[in-house]
């Protein structure tokens, strides 16, 4: 094997968090407010001795994530906004990759925990306004009908409507936290106060950098721009010789199967590299450590068991996806199926980026009585993966465009931009 794993590992030391724990410059006039310095997202776990704090933590983390990945299924059904989705799961991939902890694999947590906040508190409060006005609305029809003049029920609805809507507003002005909610005097002081004295534009400002700085749109972004080319260059050749003969199954079988096998047997080591690929093209930042091979064939011989169960998650939970593809759905419906692909792909993913973080770190390979009988093991699963995918064209309403979306290393969606 190379030298190149060396290189990897001191680059990935050298990249620090991408999407948490970020240190935000604040503004001299807004130091003292100590309701916009408090930290986003649910923070460090309290300990089994605070059993109310943990069960706080507890209900922020699940709260967060309960949001975060809706979030990531609506990104994953608007064409375009699906590589943010895409990109989010590498940024994911190399939280868990650094600091070698399945629970690093939420990096947008912090801002999904405070929006999710802002939404459940927000639909609690309407919920008043929408028994009210289902009400009022009935009483308005007996009115009609029977001529007795109605209550002024419509009009208590009205108040209660600016009333409720204010109080949000206040409460999502003054940081939209939990506590916010609950206190509308004090919500009302705090922001005459912060209007008076100036401080309100330098608040606002602040929030807006953090929420960038955390979520990094454009970061995410480029992730998923360089993770879909680095794939394509992978999987172009592979698939084209894989689908010469699934594409035109009627003609004569002889040189499009012998391409078929020979792309068949291409995309082996490709699903078996391609994986931990995206994952050091993510953590290292550059596009061409995509083709560094030696990286990752050496990580293999340190955990092969892990990247062999890590990589049979993979594909395993991959397959079944295919299935969408047997009839597209119409544009409009992909938010129904969207959760699904983000629910089997997001866990498995950060599975690979924790496999190529112990990788890394273990200083010496495993031996051979299990590297090559694990290796020799893999080759025929992978096969039968390439099998899959020869099959795809003959089963899906998209044809061969159906074979390049794949799901395990491109969009995470029923049907990708590809068609």
């Amino acid at each position: 094997m190379g030298t190149s794993s060396p290189e990897a590992e001191n680059s990935l030391k050298s990249h620090g968090s991408l999407a948490s724990d970020v240190d935000v410059p604040v503004a001299e006039d807004v130091v003292d407010n100590a309701a916009l310095m408090m930290p986003l997202g649910p923070g460090e776990f309290p300990g089994v001795r605070k059993p109310f704090r943990s069960l706080c933590w507890l209900f922020h983390v699940l709260l967060g994530i309960g949001f975060l990945l809706p979030l990531m299924a609506g990104l994953a059904a608007i064409p375009g906004l699906s590589l943010l989705a895409l990109g989010v799961m590498l940024a994911a991939q190399t939280q868990v990759a650094q600091s070698g902890h399945l629970r690093d694999g939420f990096p947008l947590l912090s801002v999904s925990t405070r929006i999710g906040t802002i939404g459940l508190m927000v639909l609690l409060f309407l919920a008043p306004i929408i028994m009210v006005s289902s009400v009022a609305g009935d009483q308005q029809v007996v009115s009609r009908l029977s001529g007795i003049p109605s209550s002024g029920l419509s009009t208590f609805t009205l108040v209660l409507q600016v009333v409720i809507f204010s109080h949000l507003l206040l409460a999502i002005a003054n940081g939209g936290s939990f506590a916010c909610f609950l206190r509308p005097i004090r919500n009302i002081r705090q922001l005459r106060k912060r209007i008076r004295s100036g401080e309100f534009a330098p608040a606002v400002n602040l929030w807006a950098e953090r929420l960038a700085t955390i979520s990094q749109p454009w970061h995410h972004f480029v992730l998923a721009i360089k993770a879909v080319g680095g794939a394509l260059c992978w999987l172009t050749i592979p698939t084209v010789l894989l689908g010469m003969s699934s594409t035109s199954p009627h003609e004569d079988p002889g040189l499009p199967g012998f391409l078929s096998f020979v792309g068949g047997a291409l995309m082996i080591p490709v699903a078996a590299w391609l994986p931990l690929l995206q994952v050091h093209q993510a953590t290292t930042g550059r596009f061409r450590a995509i083709f560094e091979v030696r990286v990752v064939r050496e990580i293999i011989s340190r955990v092969p068991i892990r990247w062999a169960i890590a990589t049979i998650l993979l594909y395993a939970l991959a397959i079944p996806l295919y299935l969408s593809k047997v009839v597209l759905p119409p544009a409009d419906a992909y938010w129904l199926f969207t959760p699904l692909f983000i629910l089997v792909i997001y866990p498995t993913r950060l599975l690979i980026g924790w496999v190529y973080g112990t990788g890394l770190k273990k200083e010496h390979r495993a031996s051979r009585l299990v590297r090559w009988p694990t290796k020799v093991f893999m080759v025929p699963l992978l096969g039968l993966y390439s099998l899959i995918l020869f099959t795809v064209p003959l089963i899906s309403e998209a044809g061969p465009k159906a074979m390049f979306e794949n799901h395990a290393f491109l969009l995470p969606v029923p049907s990708g931009d590809f068609q």
